[in-house]
Parts: C-alpha cells; structure tokens; sequence
C-alpha cells in the first residue's frame, strides 16, 4: 500500500493543475444561455439543456424575442439565499457582476431574461420560470422588490453585513415551483444525449427530469441500463467502462457498464468543493483534492471501500 500511495504522489507531482472559470455563452434560436462557474459541474449540462428546452417552449408559445437566461452559480455557497430576478423588457447582462444592487447596467428595451444565483438549479423550475415570464411578461416587472442576502462565511457576514438585491417576490417564486405544466411535462419525455461514448462504455443521459446512466455496447444497437439520479454534483470518468458520479463533495457512486456491483453511495472526507483528481491504479482508484496532492484517499473498487487514514 505505502508504495501505491509514493508512486501515485511522484506522478500527481509532475502534474500542474491550473483553475479557471467555466463559461457557457451559447444560443438557442431566439434564446441566449450564459453561465458561469468554477468547474465542470453538471450544471453546466443542465444549463444546455435548459437553452434546447427554453427555445422549443417560447417556440411554442409563439414568443420570437429575446429570452436570456443568466446563471451564476455559487458552487461554494458563499451565499445563504438564492436570487431569482424575472423581468421584462431587459435581456442585458446584470448579475454577472455579483450580487449587488450596486452593480448597474442599462436596459435594453427588449426581451426577456430569467437570471439566477443559486448553488445548483433544477432544470424543469427553470422552465417553468421561462413559462411564467412569457405568459405574465407585461407585469413581470410588478413583482419585483429588495432581496437582503447573508453571506454564510462568518468572516464576510461580519466585515460586508448584508446584501441587497433586486430580486422577484420569493412567494412569486416558490408558486411557480409549486405549479404543474402540461406543456413542459411533454417537452421533457426528450431524450438528451449529456456525454457520449464514440465505441462503447458509459453515457448519460436526461429525460424526464432525471439523469440515466446506459451501457452502450459495442457489438449491439441495444444499450443496457445502469443508473439513474434525480440530481448530481459532477462526474468523473475512470475510463470508458468506468465512471464516478459525485451527489455532492463528500459522497459518491462506483459506475462500472461491465459489472453487477451494487450502486452504493460511498463516503469520502473531502472539504474542498473543486471536483476530486482521481487516478486508475488495477484495482484501486487514488483521489486527491484540487491543488492538495498530500491529501490522498483509496477506493478500493471490488469492495466499495474508501481508505482515507495511512499508517
């Protein structure tokens, strides 16, 4: 064990890891899509596949201006309240700034724009906020109103205070999470390809409000059902057969198209929100947080085991 571990250490060590933010800039027919975050996080697949949806549903609400969407996520929560800011009549940038009623920018005069701070969102809320603003865009202004938002660093909470915010009403909000539509239930029977294997191995997809995991054979048309999650953080390849899907970032699922191994959700002690660097060795996976090739963990992949504490 002590020389899988040095061994791991000298090839982690002649690698440089550099960080810098994800962008998704992308349009979709009369619909622009922009999203920022630190990482490849599987909101950045969400966001697309919002943008394929987002166009389909103001196609068919007969809506041909604007709609821009705006997502800042916070992956590392340094925030204590989610901001949703619906309106109309403005399809400029606003919130790529931050969080601050102080950060201005000038109306356009056209379309619309859905634009959320939030750590992760939801695909079908977030078509379900594009449908309200459509069929309500002449009083989608009226609910707007002052949004204070903590911070959940202690450090910044006491030296900044509070934040104000334009935001929409948070009742306004959580109606339309709560609401049903008929149109958006048929829009997401659509299968969509997130990533896709060229041979055989591992894809993903979304339908129906989840993420499925299938085997794709390479001798067969016919692909084999592996998994599937309401939600997840992100997701690692080990190799085309092989795939980690973190929930968040200490907990995780073992994929494997080529095995009958239970899908178990595994533990591991990690307090960085970055996505894990991992490595195959055989039988055993090493993890080390982004930046931090000292803080080494085991999986063992034929007993599920995660091995964090060396002696």
């Amino acid at each position: 064990m002590r020389l899988v571990i040095f061994t791991f250490s000298i090839l982690f060590s002649i690698n440089c890891y550099s960080h810098k933010n994800r962008v998704v800039a992308e349009n979709y027919g009369n619909v622009k899509v922009y999203m920022r975050t630190g990482f490849d996080y599987s909101d950045i697949y969400k966001t697309k596949i919002v943008g394929q949806l987002a166009e389909k549903l103001s196609n068919r609400l007969q809506y041909k201006d604007t709609v821009f969407i705006e997502y800042i996520q916070d992956y590392a929560k340094e925030y204590s309240d989610d901001l949703y800011l619906l309106e109309y009549n403005n399809s400029n940038f606003k919130i790529i700034g931050g969080i601050k009623s102080d950060y201005k920018t000038p109306s356009n005069g056209h379309g619309l724009s859905i634009r959320i701070y939030t750590d992760r969102i939801d695909i079908v809320n977030v078509l379900k906020l594009i449908e309200f603003t459509i069929n309500n865009r002449e009083k989608t202004n009226s609910f707007l109103t002052k949004k204070s938002i903590e911070y959940n660093v202690y450090e910044y909470r006491e030296l900044l205070g509070p934040l104000t915010s334009l935001a929409t009403n948070d009742e306004v909000i959580n109606q339309i999470f709560a609401s049903d539509s008929e149109l958006i239930n048929e829009f997401i029977k659509e299968k969509i390809l997130i990533a896709g294997q060229e041979n055989y191995g591992i894809e993903i997809y979304w339908q129906n409000d989840k993420f499925i995991f299938e085997y794709n054979h390479i001798w067969s048309d016919e692909q084999e059902f592996v998994f599937e999650l309401k939600d997840y953080f992100y997701h690692l390849y080990v190799n085309a057969n092989e795939i980690l899907i973190f929930v968040d970032k200490n907990s995780f699922y073992f994929l494997s198209g080529t095995s009958s191994l239970e899908k178990e959700l595994i533990k591991i002690e990690n307090e960085s929100h970055a996505p894990l660097i991992v490595m195959s060795y055989g039988n055993k996976l090493l993890f080390h947080p982004f930046r931090d090739k000292d803080n080494l963990s085991i999986f063992l992949k034929d007993k599920n085991k995660v091995i964090s504490k060396f002696e």
